[in-house]
């Protein structure tokens, strides 16, 4: 029987800062250092993932075209749903995030059109989860 596997990215906003990975199979951990998206893929490809997830915004807020375009808004809903909890984050449009949303979106892209399954997490959201 396979045991569901599942590749976690906590992707640095740029590829000369390490990026933390984490392949956890079954109730097997191995965790290592990635720096460029070739990296990245290839490890994704070598453990073939049910699941990808990827510490990273990974799209952008409606109505807007890219993360240079000013006219759209500048949260996305689930940003929206953070600030009404009270749980802290970065805006996407803030300096280095906007580094990171370009890098996140290009790599799910990529992971995409390899036949992966990637999705965004914030493990700050429960770290940081204010008390009632």
């Amino acid at each position: 029987m396979n045991e569901f596997c599942v590749l976690g990215v906590d992707l640095a906003g740029v590829p000369h800062r390490p990026t933390g990975m984490c392949v956890l199979r079954g109730l097997r951990v191995k965790t290592f250092l990635a720096y460029s998206d070739a990296d990245i893929l290839e490890c994704a490809e070598k453990e073939k993932p049910d699941l990808i997830t990827i510490d990273a915004p990974l799209n952008l807020p409606p109505g807007r075209k890219s993360i240079e375009d000013r006219n759209g808004e500048h949260y996305r809903v689930c940003d929206l749903e953070l600030r009404r909890r009270k749980i802290p984050f970065f805006p996407i449009t803030l300096g280095p995030m906007r580094g990171l949303t370009v890098r996140g979106i290009e790599l799910c892209g990529e992971l995409e059109r390899m036949g992966f399954r990637a999705v965004e997490m914030y493990p700050g959201g429960a770290i940081l989860m204010p008390k009632p």
